[in-house]
């Protein structure tokens, strides 16, 4: 799952926000949920070359995501997605959307745990 953002060091600003929760780790260049005490989750920054949003249909009322920072998101469950998006929500001042396999784009309160597809 991509998770976009128009904050310059979306990362930093990420990593604060859920490190704040005792569930999430720092590991280097990733944030980590091991398992234990939250679903096996990592989430890392991510360069995307613009040309891989050419076409790409911004309905999902964000900003043009050629120019938003882009982090990964990797974890099968959909309910735990949907609570981090919660928790970045309550978070961070700048809003975040998530963009499932199939495109969807969600703002990060909004995730549906019944619809959001994670590949």
């Amino acid at each position: 799952m991509i998770v976009l953002g128009s904050n310059a060091d979306l990362f930093g600003d990420v990593r604060r926000a859920l490190l704040a929760d005792s569930r999430f780790i720092a590991a280097g260049d990733t944030i980590h949920c091991d398992g234990a005490a939250a679903p096996l989750t990592n989430i890392y920054a991510v360069d995307m070359n613009p040309a891989e949003w050419e076409g790409w249909d911004s309905t999902g009322g964000i900003p043009d995501p050629r120019t938003m920072s882009t982090l990964m998101l990797e974890c099968r469950s959909p309910a735990w997605v949907a609570e981090v998006g919660e928790i970045l929500t309550r978070g961070l001042e700048a809003p975040i959307w998530f963009v499932d396999s199939a495109d969807t784009v969600w703002p990060a309160d909004q995730i549906d745990a019944e619809r959001v597809a994670l590949g």
